[in-house]
């Protein structure tokens, strides 16, 4: 570090904070805006600066500087992401391609998850969302070279399976703040990179092809990439474009229970079996395939008008689908049809046997999501004191999965047994009724309907960025900009009618045995537990098509006693199960933001010291929108008497609903704090002090009411809440970091969070007036329970879930790491190295599994571990990599009994191994779930099996062409 004045330490952090003052009065009488500075002519120029993106000199070209040494590959990688770490203002950890077009695994989020304090979720087997320091997706900024960038999702976490892996150059997860990044994420920033010619200076061409093999589905599909990038006109004028094509078919075996209803009663309701126990809902054995395709691009053009002047334009487009059916074999636990069962020491239901119905169920789920992004960056910098950044940028995506997903069943009368999961295992279901699982002419007609989500967003960004750097004093560079971004996100369900939902429900009917056919699964895997593994299963459409033909409806008014034509009618209401727009809701949210920051430097000593101090206003304007429908009913399935005595079936006033406006805004001032002592050349110490902001989830501010279950044992609702707050957060952090050696980094840290207003989606109980008009027709309801009777009113006992602003939280956590490459070691083995980390996590609202309905508990704290070892030399490339993640809450309430959702402790090992043919070309094999690691979720206590998932091993070879 150069040192151009020296001064006392404390005489630095005295002129620091007193700038720091004068900043932030400054920055509040600001009209807010703002944002970071953008330089454009390598990857990383969106980030704050004291970031080097550059591959610093390895050892052996340090000792051998006369000689033209080039590192690349893992060991270029590791020397990269170590010296982003070393020199950055703040604390953060990076990741880095080993090459154009090769980033450590083949999806973003499972590379982010090799850093300390960092986990992910998965979609069928793929990393979806990631966790930093325990904070959930929703608290994490996600950047697109230091832009905001459009998700698919109606809330605020990204889904890093959109990106192709190949079209991205890196990754920093900033996880202390800094006043030029944009507010959200108390968790951490994450900013994704992609190449600038510019940057990469001369032609470069990558072209990949894989074949990737999928165990479970036995399925071969092809992976195909190619990148080109030159410059022109004396190098001040450069073109890059990539294109990246992926498909996967994934087949995942599940078992699954859709949740434990706490303080039941089982059993006849004149003599229950047992009462205040936790009783399964369902069980459900199937098999999802899901066929997923991605097609993306990249083009950016770069024109260096002059040493001082440069302009950048870029866009990106995205393709992604995903096409799950799911085949399942379903088994309905009613509590009041209980004819046998045991319990355990927690009274948690332990066996089961019970009259009901086989259901054969038929589902299917797509997301389709197109992403564009497109942006214009001009970059000035008159001088080598001042640089000043214009940057525009807009994207849009949108998942167009209304109407296209489905659910339906045909069951067949039966009665079963069921015996809880057992030693790590999957719980059992047998004793099934001759004839019940094999026999189409057994098959009878129950729930069918069409739904999905049109979700849309729309984010606009535009910003304005100063840099300068005095020659003298102790004030090495000042900082400040504006910045508005606006986004506006839509979501519109789009569904079949709710007045042919459940017309069918309590199989009154016969359906056409032409309609099922035998399936059979292959095995599960598990270590213990036996389900059915063959079952009849069907085609949903030709079954909807059944359903509203002549020979179905009239069965269905003689079965229930109606005059002919009566179905018949209420399907030509509703158009049959044509999907229409149901009531949607939207929200525009508009950001303006102010900062400024400023760099110290001086000496403690011999030691010289790095302080990074400032501050971030910002104003935040807030429109929901939404159409909420009215209930006015719950009226019994089916004729008299019921057909169906487990579900009623839910009449609204208008299938439109009533539009609600509703308005806010808020302001939030954020000071930062970052300093860094190197104690020696190599060693060096970090503290920060910062606050941050998340703001409340989209979805969340939507003012919306929605039912959810509509039956005697459980009425749910869940609703929106525009006065929502944001979460406001007090942060320190402080670590330690040695670097020995350009691709060796030993660093532990230390943080702690408080985090204010925390919004947990708390259950109230709400009561709905409704008309009983099933009771005026002679059909009795159960008034007293779920419905009941004040003063001649009839009310719904709701159970509605809205997110509220709460209680605070406290975060505590230790992140380890070690990476270490093993050059001192003679001949071959000084190719080896390894990568490892441990990250500690614990809060002070862990969840109490003796109290029901707790109302507040941190979600996904929990800890893990990351361990590498790699091997690189004579053109071989290899590595194998584990992951763990140990047991934690993903859900506070969910399911039908609105129970917590734990994840039972899940580790997974990666590997791959490459070699280089020649210079330019590279032959590799990469394998993802080794070993089959299973995913089992739970509920309160750990033998309540909520999930069984087993995602399988996939494998991809190919080859890579370099020029």
């Amino acid at each position: 570090m150069a040192i151009t004045q020296r001064v006392s330490g404390r005489r630095a952090l005295y002129t620091a904070y007193g700038l720091a003052s004068a900043m932030g009065a400054l920055i509040v009488a600001t009209p807010a805006l703002a944002q970071t500075q953008t330089p454009t002519d390598q990857a990383a120029s969106q980030l704050p600066p004291a970031e080097s993106t550059a591959v610093p000199p390895s050892q052996a070209e340090t000792d051998a500087s006369a000689a033209d040494i080039v590192v690349t590959g893992i060991r270029a990688s590791i020397a990269s992401s170590a010296a982003q770490k070393r020199d950055a203002s703040g604390i953060i950890d990076a990741i880095s391609s080993e090459d154009l077009g090769k980033f450590p695994d083949a999806n973003v989020a499972e590379s982010l998850q090799r850093i300390p304090g960092v986990a992910i979720d998965r979609s069928n087997g793929e990393g979806q969302s990631v966790t930093v320091r325990g904070l959930g997706p929703q608290f994490n900024t996600v950047l697109f070279n230091g832009r905001s960038f459009a998700s698919d999702n109606f809330n605020r976490s990204f889904s890093f399976d959109l990106i192709p892996a190949e079209l991205i150059s890196g990754a920093q997860v900033y996880k202390s703040a800094q006043a030029p990044l944009q507010g959200g994420g108390i968790g951490a920033t994450i900013n994704i990179q992609t190449p600038r010619p510019l940057a990469l200076k001369e032609f470069k061409g990558i072209f990949t092809a894989k074949a990737l093999y999928e165990k479970n589905s036995e399925k071969v599909t092809p992976q195909l990439f190619g990148l080109l990038s030159d410059t022109f006109g004396d190098g001040r004028l450069g073109l890059l474009g990539s294109l990246s094509y992926q498909k996967r078919i994934a087949s995942v075996d599940s078992v699954t229970n859709g949740g434990y209803l706490p303080r039941t009663s089982v059993g006849p309701n004149s003599a229950p079996l047992f009462t205040n126990v936790y009783a399964p809902r369902n069980q459900d054995v199937g098999n999802a395939r899901d066929v997923r395709t991605r097609l993306g691009a990249t083009l950016v053009a770069q024109y260096e008008v002059n040493d001082t002047l440069t302009f950048t334009a870029d866009g990106l487009y995205n393709k992604f689908k995903s096409d799950s059916t799911t085949r399942a074999l379903g088994s309905w636990f009613e509590p009041s049809s209980y004819t046998a069962a045991t319990i355990d020491s927690n009274r948690t239901i332990t066996s089961l046997t019970t009259n009901g119905n086989a259901d054969f169920i038929s589902s299917g789920a797509i997301r389709d999501t197109t992403t564009w992004e497109a942006g214009g960056n001009m970059e000035w910098n008159p001088s080598n004191q001042f640089k000043m950044t214009l940057d525009a940028s807009w994207s849009r995506a949108k998942n167009a999965g209304g109407g296209k997903s489905y659910f339906a069943v045909i069951g067949s009368p039966s009665r079963y047994t069921f015996n809880q999961a057992e030693d790590g295992g999957i719980g059992s279901t047998s004793g099934y009724s001759t004839g019940a699982l094999t026999n189409p002419a057994l098959g009878r007609t129950h729930i069918a309907g069409v739904n999905g989500n049109d979700i849309t967003e729309k984010v606009t960004e535009y910003r304005w960025n100063n840099e300068w750097k005095p020659d003298t004093g102790i004030v090495k560079a000042l900082r400040f900009g504006l910045a508005r971004t606006s986004r506006d996100k839509n979501n519109v369900p789009i569904t079949s009618a709710d007045d042919v939902g459940c017309v069918y429900c309590g199989y009154p009917t016969l359906a056409d045995p032409s309609l099922l056919s035998s399936y059979t699964m292959n095995s599960l895997g598990a270590k213990s537990g036996s389900v059915p593994l063959t079952f009849l299963t069907f085609d949903p459409r030709a079954y909807l098509n059944f359903l509203t033909s002549a020979a179905a409806t009239s069965a269905l008014d003689r079965a229930q006693g109606l005059a002919a034509g009566t179905t018949a009618a209420r399907y030509a209401r509703a158009n049959g199960y044509t999907a229409t727009p149901q009531p949607s809701a939207r929200v525009k949210e508009t950001v303006y933001a102010s900062y400024a920051d400023v760099d110290f430097e001086a000496d403690i000593g011999s030691m010289p010291l790095f302080v990074n101090v400032g501050a971030r206003y910002e104003y935040t304007e807030l429109s929901s929108f939404g159409q909420q429908r009215q209930l006015i009913d719950l009226t019994p399935t089916g004729g008299n008497p019921p057909t169906d005595p487990t579900i009623y079936v839910g009449v609204f006033a208008s299938p439109a609903g009533v539009s609600i406006t509703q308005k806010s805004s808020y302001s939030n001032f954020l000071p930062t704090a970052n300093v860094r002592l190197n104690l020696t050349p190599k060693l060096q110490v970090r503290a920060a002090a910062y606050q941050t902001l998340t703001r409340p989830a989209i979805g969340d501010l939507a003012p919306t009411f929605n039912t959810d279950t509509l039956r005697p044992a459980t009425l749910s609702a869940n609703g929106g809440n525009p006065n929502l707050k944001p979460y406001r957060a007090n942060n320190a952090d402080l670590s330690v970091e040695w670097y020995p050696t350009t691709t060796t980094t030993l660093s532990a840290a230390v943080f702690f969070k408080k985090v204010d207003d925390f919004i947990i989606q708390s259950f109230g109980d709400e009561r709905l007036p409704i008309l009983n008009a099933g009771n005026a027709q002679g059909v009795r309801l159960p008034v007293g329970g779920l419905i009941t009777q004040t003063g001649g009113q009839f009310f719904g006992e709701f159970s509605v879930r809205r997110p509220r602003n709460a209680q605070s939280l406290e975060i505590k956590g230790l992140e380890l790491n070690v990476v270490h490459t093993l050059d001192w070691l003679p001949g071959v083995l000084s190719g080896f190295g390894v990568q490892a980390n441990a990250t500690f996590v614990s809060t002070n609202r862990e969840f109490d599994v003796t109290q029901i309905g707790q109302s507040f508990a941190a979600e996904g704290i929990g800890n893990s571990q990351n361990a590498t070892v790699f091997y690189e030399k004579y053109g071989i490339s290899a590595r194998i990599a584990y992951n763990r993640r140990e047991r934690f809450l993903r859900q506070l309430a969910g399911g039908s009994g609105n129970e917590p959702i734990f994840v039972r402790d899940y580790g997974q090992f990666d590997g791959s191994v490459a070699v280089n043919v020649t210079p330019a070309v590279q032959v590799f094999v990469e394998g993802t779930n080794l070993f089959n690691a299973k995913y089992f979720t739970t509920g309160r206590f750990d033998n309540q099996l909520l999930s069984y998932q087993n995602f399988g091993p996939r494998y991809d070879a190919g080859v890579r062409f370099s020029f």
